[in-house]
């Protein structure tokens, strides 16, 4: 899973937790709304030191010895943080419900079985004066854990000969 496909499902999860409120991800840019939510992606990170095993897959190609290529793959517990954004009337109103809708495995289906929210922040009131006024908005932070795994290409010896000599 890519940090855009992590991305893309939390902002429609988002989108569903707050009653299909169009829900963008951070700078789309285009069209303007009145009452609308932003997903920001703000980072990820490994969860352990040491990845959890390593998935080996045998290719259909062959490499220049006639060897099949094999790629491996670490298994990477990850964590994506976001900062999400509610814009228009009653933002915290809107936000609230993602609260609640973490602690129900039945709410986070549409994340699972591939990601897991695993904590959110406060809900925080922002408003912002723009154009001579007072505009609602309101933030939180949503943290999301899952794995990933990467292939690579790696070289594997399958014989290999030594000569062991007594040493003098």
């Amino acid at each position: 899973m890519t940090n855009d496909e992590v991305h893309s499902a939390v902002a429609r999860w988002i989108s569903a937790r707050t009653n299909g409120v169009k829900t963008i991800k951070n700078h789309e840019g285009g069209k303007t709304y009145a009452v609308y939510n932003m997903v920001n992606f703000t980072g990820a990170e490994e969860l352990r030191r040491w990845h959890r095993k390593i998935e080996f897959t045998e290719m259909d190609e062959v490499n220049s010895s006639g060897k099949k290529i094999i790629e491996a793959a670490p298994v990477i517990d990850m964590e994506w943080r976001f900062s999400v954004h509610a814009y228009g009337e009653n933002p915290t109103d809107r936000l609230r419900p993602i609260v609640s809708a973490m602690k129900l495995p039945q709410v986070i289906e549409p994340l699972l079985p591939g990601l897991l929210v695993h904590s959110v922040s406060q809900i925080r009131n922002v408003p912002d004066w723009i154009n001579e006024k007072w505009q609602p908005r309101a933030q939180m932070d949503l943290f999301v854990r899952g794995v990933t795994c990467d292939a690579h290409v790696v070289d594997v010896i399958d014989e290999y000969s030594f000569d062991i000599r007594p040493a003098g």
